[in-house]
């Protein structure tokens, strides 16, 4: 029997490292928004993947972007428009 637990968002916001330990020891829980489910978090293993597998992580390039233009007055240009 798989023992499922609730938690608030304001609960899981405050206690998000202790939930995560808890889930790796293989917890599950449920996030509730106003005591309404939203959400589940299973260990890995319980949703078809392994914890032993790579993620691949993404990473935007580095770009660099000059502006020729002042932007304080780009903005207010752009306000007197509105």
């Amino acid at each position: 029997m798989v023992l499922v637990k609730t938690i608030n968002v304001t609960t899981l916001k405050a206690k998000a490292s202790q939930a995560i330990r808890e889930v790796r020891a293989g917890e599950t829980y449920i996030i509730l928004d106003r005591d309404v489910p939203v959400a589940r978090i299973v260990p890995l293993e319980e949703d078809g993947l392994s914890s032993s597998m790579p993620i691949q992580k993404y990473r935007w390039p580095g770009l660099k972007i000059r502006v020729s233009a002042d932007p304080v007055q780009y903005l207010l240009e752009d306000r007197r428009r509105r």
